[in-house]
């Protein structure tokens, strides 16, 4: 793959999830702008919460969107477990995409993922 064409997919992917990420933080503002917290008040919540889920999840989701790249960009040409990506063509439209995509469904994969693991650790 031409590594100038790899480096604008890779752009338009995280074009998508970024785009998303806002459009989340947009609702999530007007949401709590309807309940009376202001706008300055809810942006800190949104990105600093105090709490451990908080960090975990922005943690996970970040990991989830980053390797949701790399399997559509990246790991396309490996053989192994990630072959199937080859189906899909490689073309900035797609990664736009599957970048919003990625970050939709990202923040409930992560809890998911966390509560299993959780579920394994002795006394959880």
């Amino acid at each position: 793959m031409e590594q100038q064409h790899h480096h604008w997919v890779w752009a338009w992917y995280l074009i998508g999830a970024f785009l998303t990420l806002g459009w989340k933080l947009i609702r999530y503002l007007r949401t709590e702008h309807r309940k009376g917290i202001p706008l300055w008040e809810a942006t800190g919540t949104w990105f600093f919460e105090d709490s451990v889920e908080n960090t975990v999840s922005w943690v996970t989701t970040i990991s989830l969107v980053w390797t949701g790249g790399a399997v559509l960009i990246d790991l396309r040409e490996q053989q192994g477990i990630f072959s199937w990506i080859n189906v899909v063509p490689l073309h900035n439209a797609i990664a736009f995409t599957f970048g919003g995509l990625m970050e939709v469904a990202a923040p409930s994969l992560a809890k998911n993922f966390v509560n299993w693991v959780i579920s394994k650790m002795p006394g959880g």
